[in-house]
């Protein structure tokens, strides 16, 4: 059986010479569709991105200070927990300040709260919980 001699439907479907200008037209729109997907997820990523990296330089901030009061607790000699904390809120991190502090149910452990005064008075609330005993 010979294949030159199409007939019917077939002929419309596949005609012999190569594509039609329809066909490469929608070739052209898949294509620039998939691009433009792919280039919108690129978008998000770098947004993505962006607020990671600022939640994480936050987080590191945030641990250093609770790391900075538990060793000035351990190193301290007073007995006015406050006191020891806004000194320390004063001359490392001048963006922070302690606007709670209270103690928990807890033998010992005490919940902060410290405000980032940040741009575009965006002010962030952070809770840190530590130990501290004079006894200790």
């Amino acid at each position: 059986m010979s294949h030159k001699h199409i007939t019917g439907i077939w002929q419309l479907v596949k005609p012999p010479e190569g594509y039609t200008l329809v066909e490469a037209i929608i070739a052209i729109a898949v294509c620039g569709f998939g691009l433009a997907m792919i280039l919108g997820l690129y978008g998000m990523v770098i947004k993505t991105e962006i607020v990671s990296k600022a939640i994480f330089e936050q987080s590191v901030e945030i641990n250093s200070i609770a790391d900075e009061i538990s060793l000035g607790l351990k190193n301290g000699s007073t007995e006015d927990l406050r006191e020891v904390i806004e000194v320390i809120l004063e001359s490392k991190y001048p963006d922070y300040e302690l606007i709670g502090l209270r103690k928990d149910s807890q033998v010992s452990l005490y919940h902060l709260e410290i405000i980032h005064k940040g741009e575009k008075n965006l002010d962030k609330l952070f809770h840190i919980k530590i130990f501290w005993s004079l006894h200790e």
